[in-house]
């Protein structure tokens, strides 16, 4: 994962509706409640929250979170984003993540 790349950014903390997650703490809260993330998900969430409506292609994403050269199918995308839409909707059914057809994924 490109940890040092997912991490360098202006802002310590970015919020996107109810969704606050903190970098240098390394938390997730949604609606108020700490939410579960694994590394692969967290790093996900860096890269969707810091361009909120910016549609990422799969390709674009496993780049971001696995690195130019990882050899992880785009499909694998699909897996990551289910379990970050599952660990976000726990506590609201709302789906924050959005499917773009044929492209990719955006936050909002």
């Amino acid at each position: 994962m490109t940890w040092g790349r997912a991490l360098i950014a202006d802002e310590l903390v970015f919020e996107f509706d109810d969704i606050v997650l903190d970098i240098e703490c390394l938390r997730v809260r949604r609606a108020g409640r700490l939410v579960h993330l694994g590394s692969t998900e967290f790093v996900m969430l860096v890269a969707l929250i810091e361009t909120p409506g910016k549609v990422w292609t799969r390709a674009a994403l496993v780049d971001r979170v696995w690195g130019r050269d990882a050899r992880v199918e785009a499909r694998t995308v699909d897996v990551h984003v289910a379990r970050l839409r599952k660990a976000l909707c726990q506590t609201d059914k709302s789906y924050p993540i959005r499917t773009v057809h044929g492209v990719g994924y955006a936050l909002g």
